[in-house]
This record gives C-alpha cells, sequence and structure tokens, in this order.
C-alpha cells in the first residue's frame, strides 16, 4: 500500500471539490483537441490545472494523467513512473512497460520511440495524455526533445495536452508552425465576468450583490487565486482593497492569505505550518506529524472549499496544496519558528515519509536540512530498487548530493557509486569498487567483498582497457 501510495499523486488527476465548471474553456478545449497537441499555459494559479482536470471529468474522457518533475530529466526514471500511469489508464494489458536499462542509454531514441509506439497503442480512441507542471523539468534536459519526437508519433484519435507556466519550448515550433499544437494561454485562462460570478455564487451559497463581485473581477484582473482570496476576505468581513498590488504571484498570495491566516484559531493555525512541511500527504501522515486527530477531516474541508488543497483519490487520498499557498506557509513557519524548531518538524516529516513509502521526497527533505547521515541511510535503502528499475542517473545524482567524507568514508556508498557510473565511466567504476573491495576485505565482510569483486569484473569487462587486468582478480 506505500508504494502505491507514493505514486498516486504523480499519476492521479487531481480533484478540486466545488470547482467551477469552465463551458466558455471547456468549447475551446474541444476544439483545440483537434490538434495532436494542446498546451495550457499561465501564470501561477491561473486555474490550469482545475480547468484540464475538471474538464476531462465533465466530459468523461478516458485519460493518463502524469505530474512532471525535475527528476524527471533521468530518462528512466520519467519511463519507470510512466509505465505506473499506463498500468492504471489501461488495466486491462497486463504486460508491462519496458524498463530503460543501463545498456540501453546510448539508444536511449531507439528506446523512446518504441516505448511510445507501445503506449499509444494501448490506450482507447479518444484519450488524452496530460502532462502537468512541464516548467519543472530543467531547460537543458533531453527530455524536452525526447517528447518531442514521441508527440510526432501520435495515432489519431490520441491527443496529448501539456500544463505549464512557460510558453512552449523553441524545440516546438515546428509543431505550432504546421498547426498541430493548439496553445491556450493567459487571454483565454483569464476570468470572465460571467465565470467571476458563477465561482462567486457557488462559494457564497448564492449570496452577494453583482456588484460586490463585479468589484472583485476588475481589482483581480481575472486571476483565478487573486480572485478565489478576495472572496474569501470579503466573506470575513476584511473588505477588498481598490487594487491587487503590481506584484508577482506568490507576493499577492502572501499578502492576502496573511490575513486569512491570522483569522484562524490556533489549532487550525498550527495545524497549516506543520503540514506544509510535508510535499504530499494522507489523513494519517498529516495527524503524525501536527498531531491533530481530526487531520482528515481539515484536508477534506480544505479541499471541498477550494483552499489551494487538491486531492488525489485512492484508497487512501492523498492531499496536497497548491505549490503558492505552500510556499506561503513555509516561509511564514520560517517567520515564526526558531530554525531548530523547523528541522526538527521536517526530520519528522522525513520519517513520516520514509515510513509511508514516499522515500525519495523523505531523500528531498532530509537533503535540504543536510542530514547526511539520514539521507545515506535512505540512498542505500533505495539504491537497489533504482538500479532494478534502471534509473542508474538518479542514483549517481543522490550520490553526489554528499559530502566528500561521508561518501568516501563508507565502502557501501563507494560499491553504489560503482553501480551507479559502471555504463557510463566503467573506469571510474572499477576504482570504486576496488576501494569497496578492499574496506569490506578489511571488515572481512566476505559477502560485500564479493559483491564488490564482482563490480570490478564487470567494469573491466564493460571498460575499453585490456581483459589481461582481469587476470589478478582470479588469482
Amino acid at each position: 500500500m506505500a508504494g502505491k501510495t507514493a505514486s498516486i499523486a504523480k499519476i492521479t488527476r487531481p480533484v478540486l471539490a466545488g470547482s467551477y465548471p469552465r463551458k466558455r474553456l471547456f468549447r475551446l478545449i474541444d476544439s483545440a483537441r483537434k490538434q495532436k497537441v494542446v498546451w495550457v499555459t499561465g501564470p501561477p494559479g491561473s486555474g490550469k490545472t482545475t480547468l484540464v482536470s475538471s474538464y476531462l471529468a465533465a466530459r468523461r474522457i478516458p485519460r493518463l494523467w502524469y505530474r512532471l518533475e525535475e527528476g524527471d530529466a533521468d530518462p528512466a526514471t520519467f519511463f519507470h513512473y510512466l509505465g505506473l500511469a499506463a498500468k492504471k489508464a489501461a488495466p486491462r494489458i497486463r504486460k508491462p512497460l519496458p524498463v530503460l536499462t543501463p545498456d540501453q542509454r546510448p539508444a536511449v531514441t531507439v528506446f523512446a520511440q518504441r516505448y511510445f509506439e507501445n503506449l499509444f497503442s494501448r490506450l482507447k480512441s479518444g484519450s488524452v495524455i496530460v502532462f502537468d507542471d512541464y516548467q519543472k523539468v530543467p531547460a537543458d534536459s533531453t527530455f524536452h526533445s525526447m517528447l518531442r519526437d514521441g508527440l510526432s508519433l501520435l495515432p489519431p484519435g490520441i491527443c496529448v495536452t501539456l500544463i505549464s507556466r512557460k510558453q512552449p519550448p523553441s524545440m516546438f515550433a515546428r509543431l505550432r508552425a504546421s498547426q498541430g499544437m493548439e496553445v491556450i494561454g493567459w487571454k483565454e485562462l483569464r476570468l470572465s465576468p460571467r465565470e467571476t460570478e458563477g465561482i462567486a455564487r457557488l462559494r457564497w451559497k448564492g449570496k452577494g450583490g453583482k456588484e460586490t463581485i463585479r468589484k472583485l473581477q476588475n481589482i483581480s484582473d481575472g486571476w483565478a487565486a487573486g480572485f478565489v482570496l478576495l472572496l474569501e476576505r470579503a466573506r470575513s468581513g476584511s473588505g477588498s482593497p481598490q487594487k491587487l498590488p503590481r506584484h508577482k504571484p506568490q507576493e499577492i498570495l502572501d499578502y492576502f492569505a496573511g490575513e486569512i491566516l491570522e483569522n484562524l484559531d490556533e489549532e487550525m493555525h498550527s495545524f497549516l505550518l506543520k503540514s506544509a512541511h510535508l510535499p504530499r500527504m494522507t489523513a494519517k501522515m498529516a495527524a503524525q506529524l501536527t498531531g491533530l486527530r481530526r487531520a482528515g477531516q481539515t484536508l477534506s474541508y480544505m479541499n471541498r472549499h477550494n483552499y489551494f488543497t487538491e486531492v488525489h483519490p485512492g484508497p487512501e487520498p492523498v492531499y496536497e496544496y497548491h505549490p503558492l499557498f505552500r510556499d506561503f506557509l513555509r516561509s511564514r513557519s520560517s517567520d515564526l519558528f526558531s530554525e531548530k524548531y523547523i528541522r526538527r518538524v521536517r526530520g519528522k516529516a522525513a520519517a513520516i515519509l520514509e515510513e509511508s513509502g514516499h522515500v525519495e521526497e523523505a531523500a528531498g527533505t532530509l537533503r535540504e536540512i543536510g542530514d547526511w547521515r539520514g539521507f545515506s541511510r535512505v540512498l542505500q535503502k533505495q539504491a537497489p530498487t533504482l538500479v532494478r528499475q534502471g534509473r542508474s542517473e538518479t542514483l549517481a545524482e543522490w550520490l553526489e548530493f554528499l559530502p566528500g567524507e561521508i561518501l568516501e568514508g563508507d565502502p557501501w556508498l563507494l560499491y553504489w557509486r560503482g553501480v551507479a557510473r559502471l555504463s557510463s565511466a566503467p573506469g571510474e567504476s572499477q576504482g570504486d569498487f576496488e576501494e569497496a573491495f578492499r574496506r569490506f576485505s578489511q571488515k572481512k565482510d566476505r559477502d560485500s567483498a564479493l559483491l564488490a569483486w564482482a563490480g570490478v569484473v564487470d567494469a573491466i569487462i564493460y571498460g575499453p582497457g585490456s581483459l589481461k587486468t582481469l587476470d589478478p582478480w582470479f588469482l
């Protein structure tokens, strides 16, 4: 269950309960889907993800949902999780999609082509594949060209929707020029007067005058997050400013969310500031971290009332705060609590994440707070899984984060660095295996020494040098 919970947020359509159906944009997407690719772009908080999610639900369209992250720059990571998403989208097909192994990396373009062809063949005609948070993948990653080539293989009846804070990269220029991509941008995403009225009626249960709503529409300038915050502010009796300050979306949200936070009771205030240190959470995880027994009810309430909280349905629902809201809460937490206290909360959050199967998020948290012993322990525990999934590039990246004295002082870390570099740098890999072998032998750890010995042999065989260098290892 833990492993399934860990990946559910990445491959499950997020649900924001009580979201207003934007029929104007639904019709626009209907038309845009005549192209192979739809690109939805706009500033943070403009309702991109909510729009696509609610559209798919309203139209009852079969879909594959995939949320991109920085780690997807490693092709093996991308293909691993995309395989899980494909299994969820087409459960009747039992044969899994292939794993990108280290020996296939030199020909990753060929692998990707066959992978995408296999993936597309599994989906029903009329399906939509969604890649959310496209902007999180580093700009210099080969992921972008790999996906572009994959999109060229799309069969009729399958559409891909990409959601991003940024415009399409230049490498998609040909696709746009050939009218293979339709872009829905900020001009279209901006809330219309009718939509703001509909959202207000939905949140205020039919109460509130048109003049007040029209005023809030003008102040927010159609920015969805800003309008929702203004509605909440007006409902609490705080009134509304004449206009939003001309700052970045994060700064504007900080301003209004801060006022809303001040009106909460101490228990709710504390819950939000602590739970924000979990990138995603189940009710149980939130309760463990915050001590609030009714954490599940609280998260459900926030989702139902559209308080910047998404839910990924499943046997055990997974909740997430909107990135803008979570950044605000973490910033406010830093202002109110000591660095030592926050480190303790985040350390506890990492332990809960690891226990719940969110191992990669746990590793990221431990790395951020500089708990290198804890990070090393999680790395060694996760290393066999990463290797089995073909994610040696991710393993090598994790190892690079470690301070030199910790990496060089642990023979197991040297061993795993050798494994991670075996296909890309067999000469350096051999050095790691040899040092690990020497250390294990000194400790008279024969089983571990044998593994390191096998690594030395593999590195020599895969390397460019003479096989005669094997001789000392067989004497």
